[in-house]
């Protein structure tokens, strides 16, 4: 229990510190939903779970900002999603496209990933 406590303690404090330096990279992102994973039940309990929804949250926010942006210019648009609440998106969908990332692709910030994701997800049609 107590190695379980110090594990969360550390991952928090490195997420932390790579949140202060730089955007977390789709490598680090999916290190830390796989780290979280280990953790079974406590995850509901960890501060690393709640840090990857802040920064889950905070990149689509980001990202559902550009697509309304795109779409009041009339322009092409990024991607197509369903209107905020509709669509649906499974923490394993998007663990599952992480991981078929090449390792050169794992280094990009985690927003692009993000973003590359929903465009494959939502294409315009």
């Amino acid at each position: 229990m107590k190695w379980a406590i110090r594990s969360a303690v550390l991952a928090s404090a490195a997420f932390l510190s790579i949140g202060a330096t730089s955007e977390m990279t789709a490598g680090q992102f999916l290190a830390a939903m796989n780290k979280a994973e280990s953790l079974g039940p406590a995850a509901l309990m960890s501060s690393d779970v709640r840090a990857l929804r802040a920064e889950s949250e905070r990149v689509l926010t980001l990202y559902r900002s550009d697509v309304a942006k795109q779409a009041k210019a009339g322009g092409p648009r990024h991607s197509c999603p369903p209107p905020k609440g509709q669509g649906k998106m499974k923490g394993e969908e998007l663990k599952t496209y992480l991981t078929g990332l090449p390792a050169a692709k794992k280094k990009q910030p985690f927003r692009t990933a993000l973003y590359d994701f929903m465009k494959q997800k939502y294409p315009c049609k």
